[in-house]
C-alpha cells in the first residue's frame, strides 16, 4: 500500500541509503557543485526533454509546494484543501507565509468534494 502522508514519516529507500554509503567519502564540493548534483540535473533535463533548462533542488515537500504556490498563483489568489490534507495541517504557514491563504473546505474520507468547494467559493465572495 502506499502512503503519502509527508515527506518526513518514513525513512529513505534501501537503493538511496545504498547509494548514499557507495559515495559517502568521495570528496566533493559543497553546496550544489558536486559531480551527483550535476547529473541528477541532467537526468531531469533529459526526463522532461528541456535540454536548457534551470534545475534547482529544493530540501523538503514543504520548501517544494511552498514555491510552487508562490509562482502559480497571483499574490490575491489561495489554495483550496481539504480540512484534513497535509497542506492545510502541516504546510499551512509555510503558504501563509509567502501571502496565500490556504482556504479549508470539509473532507470525507479525505477527499475534497467539488460541491464543498464551490460553496465555500461563493461563501468567500460574499464575504
Amino acid at each position: 500500500m502506499l502512503a503519502f502522508n509527508n515527506d518526513y514519516s518514513h525513512g529513505a529507500h534501501p537503493a538511496v541509503l545504498q547509494a548514499l554509503f557507495a559515495t559517502n567519502m568521495e570528496p566533493q564540493p559543497g553546496y550544489g557543485t558536486d559531480a551527483h548534483t550535476e547529473r541528477a540535473k541532467q537526468l531531469i533535463r533529459e526526463a522532461c526533454q528541456a535540454p536548457d533548462a534551470d534545475v534547482f533542488f529544493l530540501v523538503g515537500g514543504t520548501q517544494a509546494n511552498a514555491t510552487v504556490i508562490d509562482m502559480l498563483l497571483a499574490p490575491y489568489e489561495g489554495v483550496v484543501a481539504a480540512e484534513t490534507g497535509h497542506v492545510a495541517c502541516h504546510e499551512a504557514g509555510a503558504i501563509e507565509f509567502g501571502g496565500h491563504k490556504v482556504l479549508t473546505i470539509p473532507a470525507r474520507c479525505l477527499r475534497c468534494r467539488a460541491r464543498g468547494g464551490r460553496r465555500r467559493l461563493a461563501a468567500d465572495r460574499r464575504a
